[in-house]
């Protein structure tokens, strides 16, 4: 076999040595030269230790972009903490002077709804501000809860009574409409006859 030079030679060695030892370990041939791999076949060996594979790199890749949420999350959550403080200052301003919107007591009502029970939690608070704080939330829901039900309360009794008088003036009101008693305001099933 002839070889146009050293270098091709030197190759064609390497490329049976490589072949042999794959095929049958502990055999190899022995150069008459210095061994040594071409630069090219170094910067190959080099660039394949560093080179990542696809699933490497997408591991990379997904953990990269999960970093990335949960640093946007934070910022998001945080500034959806502040907007809700921003709102409920507001909503105290208003209602300090009572100058509410019926979307700002919806708004209100829910928002003391959401906490009522984490108020009611909140038993042992060191800090005589907190402390101070939420016996005015407290205060707060007692009002408004009370003022709710008696609203209720009256609207309830106010149509009962409207209803009644509305069926008194058409004269439909009835004798039988009160239950138990006739005409002659004598319970329902009494007769003279049992008198005797």
């Amino acid at each position: 076999m002839a070889f146009s030079s050293n270098t091709s030679k030197a190759r064609a060695k390497a490329t049976v040595n490589k072949l042999f030892e794959s095929m049958l370990p502990g055999t190899a041939l022995t150069s008459l030269g210095k061994q040594g791999a071409s630069a090219t076949e170094k910067f190959a060996r080099e660039i394949s230790k560093k080179r990542l594979s696809k699933e490497e790199i997408r591991k990379a890749n997904k953990a990269e972009r999960v970093k990335q949420n949960k640093v946007i999350n934070k910022k998001l959550e945080s500034d959806k903490k502040f907007q809700k403080l921003v709102k409920y200052q507001v909503i105290k301003s208003h209602k300090s002077t009572e100058n509410l919107s019926a979307e700002e007591q919806k708004y209100l009502k829910k928002l003391i709804k959401k906490n009522s029970n984490a108020v009611k939690r909140a038993g042992g608070v060191d800090d005589p501000f907190v402390q101070e704080e939420i016996e005015d939330l407290r205060k707060e829901i007692l009002e408004l809860s009370n003022e709710k039900y008696k609203k209720s309360k009256e609207r309830k009794l106010d149509a009962k009574l409207e209803s009644f008088n509305h069926r008194l003036h058409k004269k439909e009101y009835k004798e039988t409409d009160a239950p138990g008693l006739t005409p002659g305001l004598a319970p329902v099933g009494f007769d003279e006859s049992d008198d005797e």
